[in-house]
């Protein structure tokens, strides 16, 4: 007995099931082992408590020591040693994780969240023979390692199917030497249409560290030496996850084919001068058209009855954005998955099941499904199954649910099993009938009678009491148990009652996860969970939009009622934002009505801007030197926090100006635009835009003539918005194309036209108003071209822009001549006698100069 005062006893292992505190004495009293469990502790039990022994002619109460139980709601956080890491790289390093285990029947599950290396579990004794649950990580230390956070999470495992986990972890701190040298997997399997990320980081040496700067870029070669990916064109071959910067060349490539089964190798090109091809460590990547089988640890199960049993299903995630969906054929415990990175940085996708083992459970087959997801909307699916072999000891009991909930109408099914001790199995025959009753004499359901009542479904000489009531009503629910009648064999067993509860509303079905926050471009399963209290009539789960691929089961509880499950996988999409996604349990009563119940959740997906456009205004043309306002329209979740305006000129990209509004000048000019819209997922850019700025038109300074002996080419070229017309004159009149004028004209960029004009035989024709006249609707200009009395200087002369420039030059040092000339002279007059000439003697220098009019420039020659 334990006692917490004289009076007070708590548990009595005579009869466990009367104390106050129910439980098991696990040791032997003969040898003096009082090892004893306490089952369902509360924190009004922490208390101090002593043993008590009592025999037929002994009975002693052992207060000289006594045990403080003290119950908290919170479970130990587990140790971690070393406590820290601090190591070289190539350094074996060993991690113990450890945790309390009070409870031996349910000692807590410890696992990493990094699969770093090798694991090794035990369960070790304390010097004062409580237990303790230890876990060892094995690995190499590498400098992949640097910086990771390794933590260890303990889930203990509560008597009523609940759990509580809790964690301690450390951060990796590993040093190493610089060189030329890349970290990556030596294989990756990947399915065929799936993704591939490849986890790949590098290190240079220390001279050239600085050269790895943003202007650097990663490329992908196999080992024929094609380039299959550069991150400055990415497009639809995969993308840069990795951060160059920082020596992270991660990398994903879509949508592989067994074509691509190739060895590849990382190369770094900077535009500072820094090349470099890191072949000596290459990546074999083997594309599979049969996605690969998950695992089950342990991959046998064989316990007692009432051990706590941790299942982990693990498989392959070579596609980050489309991880496996691993789903277990029957819900018999708490399910915790996380996605786990192994010692070569390729991710696993993890699913831990954690139950208490009952004789439900033996010889059932435990399977895990993994369902892959391809990247054009498909998937494949594999399993893996156990077969549960569970032992007990013989006693009269019975295992079914505590509480189940109804719909009223409907009928129910009572999963039901029983044991017997070993001396009345073999009553156990044909001869057997089994009721169901509510009080002690009154029968509900008897399997030898049973009319349209109900029917027994299980075996009894399989000791399955399963049976299915019919037609529940609200005043059906009470508490119900079971009674085997065999010849020679009675008994109620009274000990496990079941609450029946008839409701008039079905039960709402349960969305796995409630929520929904992820980034476009993610793997989602949905699942979508109905009780399926009456097996004849499960309800139908339909979902509100067709966004993917439906997978439905009936899976089992751990006290074996049905739920029926829809499993939704599709990727996220940008499409999918603030889309209400619902689930409708539809429930089928036995007289041919029906009731529906739904839930649902609003979809939160992130991704980068979208539908990026630029919208000016005003809009349509606008006179240059007019001021014009730029908008940049973008939709993006989370909201776009920054926008950029670049000009494209060319193959270049030059900022210029910053703010989602954007005002500027309008000019001839302002050439092609774009902008760019940036938040924390990504960004998205515009199409290219220009403003359409409307301008009178100009005659470019390109005009010239060039002089054969036999004939004159005038070009003139002329631009303007709207595109002007261009026109030669002669004599005021219009010239055109004809035998004697050759006229060509062809367009000079977007908004000009460039025009040639050919004279044969010009020394015969006077072409001193020859005019090229440009006009559109904002204006005209005219060039004149003098090229009067013509003669060629040889093969042939050039009348350029700069011919009335030379001659105004000439001119310029002929006046400068004339003057200095004529202060000579007014000095020679002053040395003379100082006497008065006569009006004859006086000498004048007149010079003139003919003013050209200024709507002109003038291109002549001046005549011999």
């Amino acid at each position: 007995m334990w006692k917490y005062d004289e009076e007070t006893f708590m548990f009595d292992s005579s009869d466990p099931q009367s104390s106050a505190i129910q439980g098991e004495l696990k040791g032997d009293l003969t040898r003096k082992d009082c090892s004893t469990t306490l089952n369902n502790m509360r924190p009004e039990h922490s208390k101090e408590y002593f043993l008590r022994v009592q025999c037929n002619n002994f009975r002693h109460n052992f207060l000289a020591q006594k045990l403080h139980i003290s119950v908290t709601d919170v479970p130990p956080a587990p140790t971690l040693t070393p406590s820290t890491l601090k190591v070289e790289e190539g350094t074996s390093v060993s991690l113990k994780c450890s945790a309390p285990a009070p409870c031996l029947s349910h000692p807590p599950a410890l696992t990493w969240s990094s699969s770093l290396g090798h694991i090794q579990e035990s369960l070790q004794e304390n010097l004062d023979r409580t237990k303790v649950q230890t876990s060892v990580l094995t690995f190499t230390a590498s400098r992949l390692h640097h910086g990771k956070e390794i933590s260890c999470i303990a889930v203990y495992n509560k008597l009523d199917g609940s759990t509580q986990s809790v964690s301690t972890s450390l951060t990796a701190d590993i040093s190493w030497s610089a060189q030329f040298i890349t970290f990556m997997p030596q294989t990756i399997e990947v399915v065929s249409g799936s993704c591939v990320t490849i986890p790949c980081s590098f290190d240079v040496e220390d001279t050239y560290k600085s050269n790895v700067d943003e202007t650097c870029r990663a490329l992908w070669s196999n080992d024929e030496g094609t380039v299959v990916f550069d991150s400055r064109t990415p497009h639809t071959r995969g993308h840069l996850t990795g951060n160059l910067k920082n020596r992270h060349c991660t990398t994903t490539l879509n949508n592989m084919r067994p074509e691509h089964s190739k060895k590849y190798f990382f190369g770094l090109e900077c535009d500072n001068g820094l090349k470099y091809d890191f072949k000596t460590r290459q990546v074999d990547i083997v594309v599979k058209d049969v996605p690969p089988t998950p695992t089950l640890t342990p991959s046998t199960l064989k316990v007692e009855e009432g051990t706590s049993v941790s299942l982990k299903c693990s498989a392959p995630a070579p596609c980050l954005s489309h991880p496996p969906a691993l789903t277990w054929s029957s819900s018999l415990g708490h399910i915790q998955e996380s996605l786990q990175e192994n010692p070569d940085r390729t991710k696993v996708q993890t699913s831990v099941l954690t139950f208490t083992a009952s004789r439900l459970h033996h010889g059932k087959e435990i399977s895990c499904t993994a369902v892959y997801s391809k990247q054009d909307g498909s998937s494949q699916s594999v399993s893996t199954s156990l077969t549960a072999d569970i032992s007990w000891s013989a006693q009269f009991t019975t295992f079914m649910p505590q509480t189940i909930e109804v719909l009223s109408g409907s009928c129910v099914t009572i999963p039901c099993s029983f044991g017997i001790e070993d001396k009345y199995k073999s009553k156990v025959d044909e001869t057997c009938r089994a009721l169901w009753k509510y009080e002690l004499e009154t029968v509900v359901f008897d399997s030898r009678n049973p009319q349209a009542r109900g029917h027994l479904t299980g075996n009894l000489k399989d000791r399955d009491c399963t049976t299915t009531l019919n037609n529940m009503r609200p005043e059906h629910s009470k508490n119900y148990f079971f009674r085997l009648a065999c010849e020679g064999l009675l008994y109620n067993f009274l000990q496990r009652k079941l609450l029946i509860s008839v409701t008039d509303v079905p039960p709402t079905p349960t969305l796995t996860p409630s929520t929904l926050k992820v980034e476009e471009g993610t793997s989602v399963s949905l699942k979508c969970s109905a009780p399926a209290l009456c097996l004849s009539h499960p309800p139908a789960l339909t979902w509100s939009s067709s966004l993917g691929h439906i997978q439905e089961s009936l899976q089992e509880n751990m006290d074996r009622t049905k739920v029926q499950t829809s499993v939704l996988t599709f990727t996220a999409s940008h499409l999918h934002h603030g889309k209400e996604i619902s689930c409708t349990a539809v429930y089928n009563k036995q007289d041919g009505s029906t009731q529906s119940v739904s839930t649902s959740l609003t979809a939160d997906i992130s991704y980068p801007p979208k539908n990026t456009t630029v919208s000016v205004h005003p809009s349509g043309p606008v006179p240059e030197n007019s001021r014009v306002t730029l908008t940049c329209n973008s939709t993006a979740n989370p909201a776009v926090s920054s926008y950029t305006w670049y000009r494209a000129d060319r193959s270049q990209e030059t900022v210029m100006g910053t703010g989602r509004v954007f005002n500027i000048k309008a000019s001839r000019d302002s050439g092609l635009f774009f902008c760019e819209a940036e938040n924390a997922v990504g960004f998205g850019r515009s199409n290219i835009s220009q403003i359409d700025v409307h301008f009178a038109p100009q005659i470019l300074s390109s005009y010239d003539c060039i002089q054969t002996a036999d004939q004159l080419n005038c070009s003139c070229e002329t631009v303007g918005n709207p595109p002007p017309a261009l026109q030669w004159y002669l004599n005021g009149l219009p010239v055109n194309h004809s035998d004697r004028f050759a006229i060509s004209s062809e367009p000079l960029n977007v908004s000009g036209l460039s025009s040639i004009i050919t004279v044969s035989q010009p020394q015969q024709r006077d072409l001193s108003t020859l005019l090229c006249n440009s006009s559109n609707s904002l204006g005209s200009t005219t060039q004149r071209f003098f090229v009067d009395n013509l003669e060629p200087h040889g093969p042939e002369q050039y009348l350029g822009p700069y011919s009335g420039l030379l001659l105004l030059a000439g001119a310029v040092v002929s006046l400068c001549v004339n003057v200095l000339l004529t202060i000579y002279v007014v000095f020679l007059c002053k040395a003379r006698k100082s006497v008065k000439p006569k009006e004859e003697d006086r000498t004048y220098m007149s010079l003139e100069r003919r003013d050209l009019s200024p709507e002109y420039d003038v291109i002549g020659q001046t005549p011999k």
